[in-house]
């Protein structure tokens, strides 16, 4: 009987991260009362685990292929200037017109909802670049988009990864959150809405491009953003509305282009 790979792995990442959340980071705060940048450095660390898991129990996931041919094929994809901009640029676009629009229904500048905290700005940045972007894309979009797209079509696959993306944050949702009280509900809501649809906007440019580049961008995009915001739970379902709307309308023009491919390589071979 054919090992089941991707459940190992999912199964694995999930007890690990949530192992690294409760003993390491709960340590250093709870314990050793660590400063902010301390433990945004332990959150970087975390957040790199599907990619520790993957890289050290490589045989265990992928025993048929080596980590070298592995990862050449996950950045062998060209990578282009404008598209490259276009996927950081899309979930940092979607944020920042979410936080327009909630600007506008409370009355308030948007720059009011911005704090830069006491880390510099640079530094900022550069964690944030560190972090899930980096750190994870390798498994999410690498590893498990394979695994899926073998069993799936792109939507379901897509639905699917963006599931278990999802759901893999669930321990931070409750020990690294603000809405403890009924704005818990919306807020989860808006997590699982939203980051399954940055996954169908992840795959639909990597099944143009296929480098982690552009996912690594869009994530980057996405979070960059929430390292300064300081907004209530209305930015968070006015982000969902949007991705709500923007995530149908890029799919359908992926299967546009896909079905305008297909008739056009079939008319060659006519």
């Amino acid at each position: 009987m054919k090992s089941n790979y991707l459940k190992k792995y999912i199964i694995s990442s999930y007890i690990l991260v949530w192992m690294l959340i409760i003993f390491v980071a709960g340590t250093a705060s709870l314990v050793f009362h660590a400063p902010p940048v301390i433990m945004w450095v332990v959150r970087n660390l975390i957040a790199w685990s599907p990619t520790y898991l993957l890289l050290i129990g490589w045989k265990h996931f992928r025993p048929d292929e080596t980590r070298t041919a592995f990862m050449k094929r996950c950045f062998s994809g060209k990578v282009k200037l404008l598209p490259l901009l276009l996927s950081f640029a899309l979930t940092f676009g979607i944020s920042v017109l979410s936080l327009f629009i909630f600007s506008i229904m409370t009355g308030k500048p948007m720059l009011s909802y911005i704090n830069l905290g006491t880390t510099a700005l640079p530094l900022s940045i550069f964690l944030s670049f560190t972090s899930g972007p980096t750190g994870e894309e390798l498994g999410w979009r690498g590893f498990m988009r394979e695994e899926f797209n073998r069993k799936y079509g792109f939507l379901k696959s897509s639905v699917c990864q963006g599931l278990v993306w999802c759901f893999w944050h669930t321990l931070l949702w409750v020990v690294d959150s603000e809405f403890t009280d009924w704005r818990a509900i919306p807020y989860v809501i808006s997590n699982v809405v939203v980051i399954t649809s940055i996954t169908v906007l992840m795959n639909i440019f990597l099944e143009r491009h296929n480098n982690l580049l552009y996912s690594v961008l869009l994530h980057f995009g996405f979070n960059i953003l929430y390292v300064f915001l300081d907004a209530d739970i209305g930015f968070f379902v006015i982000l969902t509305v949007l991705y709500l709307v923007i995530t149908p309308i890029a799919v359908l023009i992926r299967n546009k282009t896909v079905e305008n491919n297909d008739s056009g390589e079939r008319k060659i071979k006519e």
